[in-house]
């Protein structure tokens, strides 16, 4: 049988479903068994925190706590922790995916266009009627993740609030939501906040370890910080080059308030071939990132650590050029150029090119 990608799994890398511990994410866990235990279970969960944080592990980690009846009247007491013995049935169901007390909605794949849709459909919502009509086995738990509740259309939005407002009995929702900001003020509403908060570096390197034993001690910190705190973020970083791109967009700056038009150029390229998909995107995300990391560190006088060399010599000069409100609007227009560019398809090559072009403008004025 054909298997088609999913959107909720990071190419290379396993499954959420499959992490076993879950890094970092303590005080969430108490937050989630502390209401459990209270005998007040909300049944719907609004899991924030930043791509790739570990929301959808937490998620399925909770998922496979409740579906295996672990804190159901145990000998003990009430439990203590979301662990679950790797021989209990419901655990391989979930691994499986057939457990029939789990729904997962994400944004499918499309096999006739070879892509995935760009929202989590109503029709995902309403397919979820099934589910709900078949009696949860022995009482049990029934789990849905909504993953991420961010790609839901309008009309997927008002369907899951009106399931929401009269939930099935025994159904716990799971919420996943990287902006829950954008989200319908009457959806937050119905649910407990369950914020991830970013990894230490101890964190980082305990999940990362296995992934980047060939990285130089100085790539590493690179990678660190630039993930802030994101496992998930730092494994994309590293496989795309991220470190790489980095160090290129850096060069950029070096001779400001002229640009270094064969690194520019060079970088533009890169982007704008037809596998440059991966570079592109890395620089719509660090570029943004930069600007504002630039902002900061004019704001607390150069404090944080260098990511390169040079960084903070760069920083320098660039605040010297202009004030940190010049430094924000930049920033500002970056992010309409990049958001636009994504609206209507624009030529990437020349998205980054104009991108760096708006900076030596400024330069000049």
């Amino acid at each position: 049988m054909t298997e088609f990608p999913v959107s909720d799994k990071l190419e290379n890398y396993s499954h959420p479903k499959e992490t076993e511990n879950l890094q970092g994410q303590g005080a969430a866990e108490k937050l989630f068994l502390d209401n459990f235990n209270s005998g007040r279970f909300h049944h719907a969960w609004l899991i924030t925190g930043a791509k790739g944080i570990g929301k959808a592990s937490f998620a399925y980690r909770a998922a496979k706590f409740l579906l295996s009846g672990e804190g159901e009247g145990g000998l003990f007491g009430p439990p203590e922790s979301l662990d679950v013995p790797a021989d209990t049935p419901a655990i391989s169901q979930v691994l499986a995916g057939s457990h029939p007390g789990l729904a997962v909605l994400n944004r499918h794949y499309d096999q006739k266009g070879k892509k995935f849709y760009s929202a989590i459909r109503v029709d995902d919502v309403r397919a979820l009627s099934g589910f709900f009509r078949l009696t949860a086995a022995d009482g049990s738990w029934r789990v849905v993740i909504i993953d991420p509740v961010d790609d839901m259309n309008n009309n997927a939005a008002n369907a899951i609030l009106k399931i929401l407002e009269e939930p099935p009995e025994r159904t716990v929702f799971f919420l996943l939501s990287h902006t829950p900001a954008g989200l319908l003020p009457t959806i937050r509403s119905r649910c407990r906040l369950l914020p991830l908060i970013p990894l230490s570096e101890a964190d980082m390197r305990t999940v990362l370890g296995p992934h980047t034993e060939t990285l130089s001690e100085a790539e590493m910190n690179m990678l660190l910080t630039l993930a802030d705190g994101s496992p998930g973020k730092a494994l994309q970083l590293m496989d795309a080059g991220g470190t790489a791109v980095f160090s290129n967009l850096l060069a950029i700056f070096t001779s400001y308030p002229r640009l270094n038009a064969e690194k520019l150029h060079a970088l533009a390229d890169q982007a704008g071939k037809k596998d440059g998909e991966g570079v592109y995107a890395l620089i719509c995300e660090l570029y943004p990132w930069w600007l504002s990391r630039l902002v900061r560190n004019i704001s607390t006088d150069f404090g944080a650590s260098e990511i390169a060399d040079n960084e903070i010599d760069i920083m320098k000069r660039l605040a010297d050029a202009h004030s940190p409100d010049a430094w924000v609007d930049l920033w500002e227009k970056g992010n309409r150029l990049i958001e636009k560019a994504a609206s209507v398809n624009l030529d990437r090559k020349q998205v980054v090119l104009n991108l760096f072009l708006n900076v030596e403008r400024m330069g000049k004025r």
